[in-house]
């Protein structure tokens, strides 16, 4: 894998196979699907920089930086 500028890695190009992420919102969703549940975007990438799983999202640390207010799996970056 390579290092992009900032020190984080790339993920592998299908990093969770049958997944991609909404570009507008960073939710990770079933590849079949048109539009993104959450945001309602339609601009997915098959690529994308780590990967988080909230749970509750008024207790998450992490949700409240990466400013998600829903539980979901989501890209930490995608580009």
């Amino acid at each position: 894998m390579s290092s992009s500028t900032t020190g984080r890695r790339r993920v592998r190009k299908r990093a969770l196979p049958g997944y991609k992420a909404c570009r507008n919102c960073k939710a990770i969703v079933p590849e079949n699907e048109p539009v993104c549940p959450v945001c309602g975007g339609k601009d997915f990438s098959d690529e994308w920089y780590g990967l988080i799983i909230i749970i509750d999202p008024e207790k998450s640390c992490f949700a409240k930086k990466l400013g998600i207010n829903r539980k979901g799996m989501f890209a930490i970056d995608v580009p």
